[in-house]
């Protein structure tokens, strides 16, 4: 009978548990849907009303499909519907007090422990990025992301309020709301993590969000403070964004100015990988080291979530 009763708690917990991640990924899709849905409604009705485009090519499907300047269109609108899609559920999360917004956010962590974090987690992404670049993994929205970083709405999305968003959501939401319901760290961690890879529906981007997920997720089970985890991902999205608008792929050589063979860069990788691997594990048993023990049951230090 006991058994009995630990295994339906532990699947009424799995199931809110489940419940809660359905709910906040089909909110955020709707979001994403009904805003770049209306966004690209109102450009075509502006092209059409300027006479830029004729009426009657709205009804040839290969004429929508081939008209440059509606597929420009669709671009400008994708970045509304992003930028306005995570400002909503930015909203929607706080409401729901999943994750709780305050101004506390930006002082709950001491500084040192600041600086160690947000330098944990450049050194993860770059042994990260290095490492899935070894697997023929597909990049099959390069294309879109190129296109939404040469737009300002698209660039600001990109680079800040997508990074706080997926902080917020995946980390203070998801792992924040597992925590509590199973009051296991590495459950909490792991399955945030999962959802955070499978979020991005990019085969590359999968490998990479998952593994740097658990990374961004330790570090907030250790700070209890999503600043760090959001500082840095802020400035990674956006080094990123300057690197596509500044310096295109067919240049980097040029830039570089170095041109190597295939064994000497892999070689060069291989030590990379190796250096900032090393470097992130010394800057965790640090910051370990340097933080007070976990209390337990675990919480929030400055109340930023939902009781």
């Amino acid at each position: 009978g006991k058994c009995v009763q630990i295994n339906l708690l532990f699947m009424k917990k799995f199931f809110k548990c489940l419940g809660v991640i359905a709910l906040l990924i089909a909110v955020y899709s709707i979001f994403q849907a009904l805003f770049t849905g209306l966004a690209m409604a109102g450009f075509i009705f502006y092209a059409i009303a300027t006479g830029d485009i004729p009426v009657e090519m709205l009804s040839e499907a290969d004429g929508i499909m081939t008209n440059p300047q509606l597929s420009g269109y669709m671009v400008d609108a994708m970045a509304i519907g992003l930028f306005l899609s995570a400002a909503n559920m930015l909203v929607f999360i706080h409401l729901t007090k999943l994750f709780r917004l305050r101004m506390s956010i930006f002082r709950s962590i001491a500084m040192k422990p600041l600086l160690i974090s947000t330098l944990l987690v450049f050194t993860s992404m770059f042994a990260l990025n290095i490492f899935v670049q070894w697997f023929p993994l597909e990049d099959v929205l390069e294309d879109q992301f190129t296109g939404l970083t040469h737009t300002v709405v698209g660039a600001l999305a990109i680079s800040v309020l997508g990074p706080v968003l997926e902080e917020v959501m995946f980390r203070g939401a998801i792992q924040g709301y597992v925590m509590r319901r199973v009051n296991n760290p590495w459950t909490a961690i792991l399955v945030a993590a999962l959802v955070f890879g499978v979020f991005h529906m990019n085969p590359v981007q999968v490998v990479y969000a998952t593994l740097l997920g658990i990374v961004f997720g330790w570090i907030y089970y250790r700070t209890r403070s999503l600043l760090s985890v959001i500082v840095g991902h802020v400035l990674n999205n956006s080094i990123a964004t300057l690197t596509m608008l500044f310096v295109p792929d067919d240049e980097v050589s040029d830039v570089v100015g170095i041109e190597l063979s295939p064994m000497t860069e892999t070689a060069f990788e291989v030590v990379a990988f190796l250096g900032f691997a090393a470097l992130s594990v010394l800057l965790a048993v640090k910051l370990h080291r340097m933080l007070p023990p976990v209390p337990v049951p675990w919480s929030d230090a400055c109340d930023n979530m939902g009781k």
